[in-house]
């Protein structure tokens, strides 16, 4: 396996990449906060401020993310900061995955029509393009996980002591790498060490897992002089969004992994693997596909069993992903926490289904007639019509609520002292434009105990948006609506209203 370093079918996936990313292409910034938090810390480390929140009050060292994809960035900062060409590079991290997949696939499957078919439903899969054009982690993660499982497979077909291999060693960095990208890449790690030890591969597993925690060391130290790492306090909270409502108990957290497994049995794998299945998760009841979802379970689960070649690796990693996956906090709902699960997921469905359309063919008239592969051709014209709507959403403009509060946040950088701290239900997001001190909007439902927090704060200005977020209509909006005279008003934006506020800091008896 890649003993070639290029191929002419590389040249291929190439022409098949260009065509559709820069088909689907979206240079608008993207208005989740992580990809602003991200472009922070990277932009923290290339500055020299060390690994730091700049836009916190205090800039106080970041605790958060994992350092991983900062690093990656501040790298390519030396080039350029600007927000397209850092999207373009977790574009080259996709071509570079799939070059990585091709090969990958054609050695688990030994067929090499359903190891195409399997990259090109990768390809066209609506989620790994979104996220390989905007500034987060997958596409990186990704990367460094298919290289982990590269030199396993390079080290696993050496047979030789793995003191002795330099894939094993390159396998410890490239997974170290990996958990220091996401945290939830421990589910990589875990499924490394399952594989091996499903191999009989003991000494093996414990020098890798020795080699992890002493990479993986400094990290952890860090975050426990910080106070602890903030995922897994989060991870143990019964809602991350409201810490008041305390810590899960046993009950609690079985309602959590049964929550999660019908969610994602009902959810995010049938819109993981196939788009189409869209899921609207504001509405009180999101719309489920059940069926298809059992379906495609049970097609992954056949594909995996019969998988012709590195089957238990494909399985360790499996089974360590859905434990991580069920054990997630529920609110962090979605399928960017399964994203590098999908090419392995569409792999295993394809199998599944080229083995069960086999079988009914055989049932059926005693023989195969019609090759499994072009019956799944068929299948495959599915997911190319939400490449329509990635397209268009490429091509659409700002949600009008957003370009208010980027415009909020340019009036901001201009008019207001340089010293100043915003309040703001998107810190970070907040921060790109207006290059001012911002802090997230307290979660705290007595108002006198906000206001007190607002002072203790530095707090100058907030900021009321239509974002949708709930920490505005549940924590801020009823102070101001109690002390409509600690705030007064300096800009409004229409349509929707969005306002600029400031906060009159002094202390009055509450």
């Amino acid at each position: 396996m890649f003993r070639n370093p290029f191929r002419v079918t590389d040249l291929w996936i190439l022409l098949g990449f260009i065509f559709v990313y820069t088909a689907v292409f979206d240079s608008k910034l993207d208005v989740g906060g992580d990809n602003a938090g991200y472009f922070i810390l990277g932009q923290s480390i290339y500055s020299g401020q060390g690994y730091t929140d700049l836009h916190l009050p205090g800039a106080s060292k970041a605790n958060h993310f994992p350092p991983g994809y900062p690093a990656i960035i501040s790298l390519f900062m030396m080039f350029s900061d600007d927000f397209t060409f850092l999207k373009v590079i977790n574009g080259f991290f996709f071509f570079l995955s799939l070059l990585m997949l091709h090969r990958i696939f054609e050695r688990m499957t030994t067929s090499k029509s359903l190891a195409w078919m399997a990259l090109a439903f990768t390809l066209v899969n609506g989620h790994l393009l979104r996220s390989s054009t905007i500034m987060m982690s997958e596409m990186s993660f990704l990367f460094f996980s298919l290289a982990s499982l590269g030199c396993l497979i390079k080290w696993n077909d050496q047979e030789i002591s793995f003191w002795k291999s330099k894939w094993f060693w390159s396998l410890v960095l490239f997974c170290t790498i990996s958990y220091h990208i996401r945290t939830a890449g421990l589910a990589l790690i875990a499924g490394v060490g399952l594989y091996m030890l499903f191999q009989n591969k003991w000494k093996g597993a414990i020098a890798f897992a020795v080699g992890f925690i002493i990479l993986s060391l400094p990290w952890f130290l860090r975050g426990k002089v910080l106070g602890g790492n903030s995922y897994l306090t989060q991870l143990v909270q019964v809602n991350p969004y409201r810490p008041e409502e305390g810590i899960l108990d046993f009950s609690g957290w079985i309602d959590r992994i049964s929550e999660n497994f019908f969610r994602y049995l009902n959810q995010e794998i049938p819109n993981g693997l196939f788009p189409n299945f869209q899921v609207i998760y504001s509405v009180e009841e999101p719309q489920g596909y059940f069926i298809q979802g059992l379906i495609i379970i049970i097609l992954i689960t056949i594909g995996t069993s019969k998988m012709p070649k590195l089957k238990m690796m494909w399985l360790g990693y499996l089974l360590a992903s859905i434990v991580i996956l069920l054990l997630w906090p529920s609110v962090w709902f979605g399928v960017r926490f399964m994203l590098p699960l999908i090419p392995f997921l569409l792999l295993s469905t394809l199998v599944g289904l080229s083995i069960s359309l086999n079988w009914i063919q055989l049932k059926l008239f005693g023989s195969t007639r019609l090759k499994s592969i072009y019956l799944i051709g068929l299948v495959g014209l599915y997911p190319l019509s939400f490449l329509g709507t990635l397209r268009a959403n490429s091509q659409s403009e700002m949600p009008v609520e957003y370009a208010n509060y980027f415009n909020i946040s340019r009036y901001v950088r201009s008019s207001i002292p340089e010293n100043s701290i915003v309040c703001t239900v998107k810190p970070s997001l907040f921060y790109l434009y207006s290059s001012k001190t911002s802090s997230r909007i307290p979660s705290l439902i007595d108002k006198k105990d906000f206001i007190l927090r607002l002072e203790e704060l530095g707090i100058t200005h907030v900021v009321v948006d239509q974002l949708g977020y709930s920490s505005v209509g549940r924590y801020l909006l009823p102070v101001i609506q109690e002390f409509p005279e600690r705030f007064n008003l300096i800009l409004q934006l229409p349509n929707p209203d969005t306002y600029l506020l400031e906060f009159n800091p002094k202390k009055e008896d509450l």
